[in-house]
């Protein structure tokens, strides 16, 4: 079994308010990644539903990850739009003309602290990109199985409707 971890830097906090408020919130978990199988119809209802719960549980983590990427990439870029703010404010001479504007915009953007921010905000981005599609594609694992499992629950209740029918 694998150990997985929350990772974030300024959802600490929240996660920190939220366990205070009583709330539970799974910071780490133990488990494999739910894999499923390539024909879900041949697997048994028990086995079904123990990968239908994997999931769900999988799905929540992945979500809190998915919360705390966006969170760490506002901080990101917030961080990157105040730096780029008070850097124009320094290079700005009080004369604005069309030329000199983007002349200052071009300057703040070759700063080696904008640079840095700029690289932290996109590795941020990307991040929260990857967990993201890793959530749409648990979700859509998680949908699947509960098709199958409606699909075979439904089936029996068409049969027991049946039987009931006849003498």
């Amino acid at each position: 079994m694998q150990k997985m971890e929350i990772s974030t830097s300024h959802g600490t906090p929240t996660i920190q308010t939220l366990v205070g408020q009583g709330l539970q919130i799974k910071t780490s978990m133990q488990m494999d990644t739910p894999k499923l199988p390539i024909d879900i119809t041949e697997v048994d209802d028990e086995s079904l539903m123990d990968i239908f719960s994997r999931l769900t549980a999988y799905n929540n983590f992945l979500s809190t990850q998915l919360a705390c990427a966006f969170i760490d990439e506002r901080n990101a870029e917030q961080d990157l739009d105040q730096e780029e703010s008070v850097m124009f404010l320094q290079h700005y001479n009080g004369k604005a003309t069309k030329d000199t504007m983007t002349l200052i915009k071009a300057k703040v953007a070759t700063e080696p602290r904008i640079k840095e921010l700029k690289e932290i905000y996109m590795a941020r981005y990307n991040y929260r990109k990857l967990v993201e599609v890793m959530v749409n594609n648990v979700e859509r694992d998680t949908s699947l199985v509960s098709r199958e499992l409606t699909r075979r629950t439904s089936g029996l209740a068409l049969r027991s409707r049946g039987e009931r029918m006849l003498p």
